[in-house]
């Protein structure tokens, strides 16, 4: 964990985070909710960040990556000695680019837990925003920002246990001979147990590109992929469905789409 020296035989650790959302409280402080790299969602105070000229106003931005020093009160944890790391200016500037971060950072919102140390998907959050907030759109690939979402939603199901079956059925365990995705259950279906479902759609080439998506190995070789704004979007409809039904989590950012 990187050190930061406050005193003279005072040495006080400190944390990375993503600001998810923020809020005001009382006159002159702000409740920030974080992603933290050392401690996962967690509330912080920072106090006095309301007042003019204040030093923490800025660090209290949602979509801001920060580093600072995480000071424990008998009710909250202080933000002390904030540096941002980088506002990531350009997601906020872009219509697109702000709707998918919004949608990355709701997973993050709705989906985890307080307090919960989850080192690895902070990295991969991180990045995402990171990279969300550099890339450069073409008439090739129009949707770059839409890919990284996908791609971070399949990260998280990964990581939380509750990726796509791809092999067996979701109803009755047989072996899958063509990818049928019931949306209201949340899972793939063989083609018996699919009749009369009538949120069951076919989703054979969408289960192969969630394949290579889930598999790339890199940004470079996953924004190859060219695919259509509508092939993607129905992707999108089946990993929401896939959270709402396995994981109870209902994104609001489905009126982005």
């Amino acid at each position: 964990m990187p050190e930061n020296l406050t005193g003279k035989n005072l040495i006080l650790p400190t944390d990375e985070c993503v600001v998810l959302k923020s809020m005001s409280y009382r006159e002159a402080d702000r409740i920030v909710t974080v992603f933290s790299k050392n401690f996962g969602k967690k509330n912080l105070l920072a106090r006095g960040a309301c007042k003019p000229n204040s030093k923490l106003g800025g660090c209290t931005d949602s979509l801001s990556i920060i580093e600072y020093i995480p000071k424990p009160t008998r009710t909250f944890t202080l933000i002390t000695e904030p540096r941002i790391i980088t506002p990531l200016f350009k997601i906020k500037e872009s219509g697109d680019s702000f709707f998918m971060a919004c949608a990355v950072c709701e997973i993050i919102l709705r989906a985890t837990e307080f307090d919960v140390k989850m080192s690895g998907l902070y990295d991969v959050f991180k990045n995402t925003l990171i990279i969300m907030n550099s890339i450069e759109k073409s008439e090739e690939q129009p949707s770059p920002e839409l890919l990284l979402l996908l791609k971070f939603e399949l990260f998280f199901l990964d990581r939380v246990g509750y990726q796509i079956n791809m092999n067996n059925c979701s109803s009755c365990g047989r072996v899958l001979s063509a990818y049928i995705y019931d949306l209201s259950s949340g899972g793939n279906v063989c083609e018996r147990c699919s009749i009369g479902r009538t949120a069951a759609v076919a989703a054979d080439y969408e289960m192969a590109l969630i394949k290579k998506l889930a598999a790339a190995g890199n940004v470079s070789e996953m924004l190859k992929y060219r695919e259509s704004e509508p092939v993607l979007l129905k992707i999108q409809k089946i990993i929401k469905s896939h959270l709402k039904a396995n994981l109870h989590v209902t994104l609001t950012s489905d009126s982005f789409f």
